[in-house]
């Protein structure tokens, strides 16, 4: 009984997400110290950072499905496990735990780094996924802008732990601002890729969500615009990030190396196939979600080539 609890939990985190958190915040950390051996973090602290980034990923992720039940009843009565495996009542046991000891996690880094930035940051994102749960999501757009906009931040935050951390020698062998080091500059595009592949891919998953949405009272942009002028959108979404990729590179002279700017080519590239998928709308409903998935993994690579 009690491993098919563990199973259940294991499930509702969603692993694949914290896959690619955990796979986001270690190529940061890779990327930065990867042939810069003057480069010096407290990895412990590190992975206490990770560890409380995970821990509320999760407990969002709890909540979420906490208050999706009738929805998810309509929607993937297969993948319901809050009421059929895990009571309700655990779910939100589970939650606060997971964000308590996120937050205390945070208390301490910040105590040990002097900064307020942890505590910050991490009251910010369960406060947002909590009433992303309970209201954002109903509104259109504005649950899709929060969910990407979080996970556009996750390799910030990572990168945000070697500005902290005084003593990392990140900065040793660059006298300008901290935020122009050329270092940063893959981190800040994969940041922004991040947040546009998860702003369409949330949308996409609108699309497939309508009738249980419909239960609890959801809007959602396929819902009062339609699948047409939807698709339209997400195409839009799409070509803007292969568009801001030679904008970034070519204009504001980002400074890449040739394969990490190929990478995220190959990555981005897949975007053109989704937008082709598009003219059968079975195809385009069917793979979509996981094609976008792929390119972020792709875009991800980058960081450990």
């Amino acid at each position: 009984m009690a491993r098919n609890f563990l199973i259940s939990i294991f499930w509702l985190i969603r692993p694949q997400n914290i896959f690619i958190i955990v796979a986001t915040m270690f190529g940061v950390g890779y990327h930065l110290s990867f042939d810069n051996p003057i480069v010096n973090i407290n990895k412990l602290d590190f992975a206490l950072l990770l560890i409380s980034t995970i821990l509320i990923a999760g407990a969002g992720n709890m909540i979420n499905d906490y208050f999706d039940v009738k929805a998810d009843r309509i929607n993937k009565p297969q993948k319901l496990i809050i009421t059929k495996y895990v009571k309700k009542r655990w779910a939100i046991i589970l939650h606060w735990s997971f964000n308590f000891s996120a937050l205390i996690i945070s208390i301490y880094l910040s105590s040990k780094y002097n900064t307020f930035w942890y505590v910050f940051i991490n009251l910010l994102a369960i406060n947002a996924l909590w009433f992303y749960s309970v209201y954002f999501k109903k509104k259109i757009f504005l649950g899709n802008a929060v969910i990407a906009i979080l996970t556009g931040f996750v390799p910030l935050l990572a990168l945000s732990f070697f500005v902290f951390s005084k003593d990392s020698g990140i900065f040793d062998q660059y006298d300008g601002h901290w935020y122009e080091n050329p270092n940063f500059h893959i981190i800040y595009l994969l940041a922004f890729f991040a947040m546009m592949q998860n702003l369409a891919r949330e949308i996409c998953k609108d699309i497939t969500d309508i009738p249980g949405d419909r239960k609890i009272f959801v809007k959602s942009i396929p819902m009062k615009y339609g699948l047409k002028i939807t698709k339209r959108i997400i195409g839009m979404i799409l070509i803007t990030q292969i568009a801001c990729l030679i904008t970034f590179t070519e204009l504001f002279n980002f400074w890449l190396e040739d394969w990490v700017f190929y990478t995220l080519l190959i990555a981005l590239s897949l975007n053109i196939f989704i937008i082709i998928l598009m003219a059968n709308n079975n195809l385009f409903l069917k793979f979509s979600q996981a094609l976008l998935k792929l390119s972020m993994l792709i875009g991800l690579s980058a960081l450990f080539i």
